[in-house]
């Protein structure tokens, strides 16, 4: 008996890669089309929350335009026409990287959205030195402090988990691609309105005195002039000038609003590199240390 049922096993070993093999030839137009069915719901699966997640992010672009067209009419003005270009130059590169390479365009948008929310911090003050502050934790801060417009942090919310959706995870086509950009390029516009002093480096460093005459020269230390774009609905500009020890500014580039509280100097009077005129610097004032905006 006990060789027998070793015989069958023998039997059943041998047969059983036959009879698989029998069945997956006889049924394997069935299992085909499971298999095609089973893919096929997952990628409509995909596809339909893809979708619903472009739905909420375009119905929330439209929500930031309306509450952007209803804001004071002075609050949606440029501060200067020369931040308003460097704004529309922004738009007008992703919008040519979307006719040439969709994902590209989105990659580059994101990258500006992230950008631009750590420059709004800066420039007003909150950024505190950081060197990295995540997207959304920038956008709660600058909404908590001066309050954003109407459903741009929520419209931000549905524009990275498309954006991650569309480049992280394979999915979509070029055409969702491109109604991400397009609610996108709306965010971005929202914050590019939004109201902040733009301090532009007029000089990097003059020398600082002690006196009117200019005879006591201030040690380790130098005076950098800003020029500050004045608020919105106004045309002036003006020309500031604060003590620093810091050698990084460049003319022309936007600094960021940030101070060492730990340097502070009394009075110190200054000669004014275009006239020739000797100026009062300041009463006292601590150190400006303002980075680069475009190296944040």
């Amino acid at each position: 008996m006990t060789e027998f049922a070793t015989l069958l096993q023998a039997i059943a070993a041998l047969l059983w890669p036959i009879f698989a093999f029998t069945a997956l030839f006889v049924f394997r137009s069935q299992i085909a089309d499971i298999a095609r069915r089973l893919k096929k719901g997952k990628l409509l699966g995909q596809e339909i929350e893809l979708n619903e997640s472009l739905n909420r992010l375009d119905e929330s672009a439209i929500s930031i335009e309306k509450s952007v067209a209803a804001l004071p009419a002075q609050v949606t003005e440029s501060q200067n026409q020369e931040e308003l270009a460097r704004e529309e130059g922004v738009i007008e590169v992703i919008v040519s990287e979307a006719a040439r390479s969709p994902k590209v365009a989105l990659i580059h948008l994101a990258s500006e959205l992230e950008k631009l929310s750590r420059q709004l911090l800066a420039s007003t003050g909150h950024l505190n030195g950081r060197r990295y502050i995540s997207i959304s934790q920038a956008i709660a801060e600058l909404d908590a402090k001066f309050g954003l417009p109407r459903h741009v942090p929520s419209s931000l919310k549905f524009f990275w988990e498309a954006r991650n959706r569309l480049i992280h995870g394979g999915e979509g086509t070029d055409e969702d691609i491109l109604r991400a950009i397009d609610s996108g390029l709306t965010i971005l516009r929202a914050l590019q309105i939004f109201p902040r002093e733009i301090n532009v480096v007029y000089h990097p460093g003059v020398d600082l005195f002690s006196d009117a005459e200019l005879t006591a020269l201030i040690p380790n230390v130098k005076g950098v002039i800003l020029e500050t774009a004045a608020a919105p609905g106004e045309a002036t500009k003006t020309f500031r000038i604060f003590p620093t020890t810091r050698t990084h500014f460049q003319k022309g580039q936007q600094v960021a609003w940030e101070w060492n509280m730990q340097n502070v100097w009394g009075q110190a009077w200054y000669k004014d590199p275009d006239t020739g005129e000797i100026k009062s610097a300041f009463i006292s004032s601590a150190e400006f240390i303002g980075r680069h905006l475009d190296e944040l």
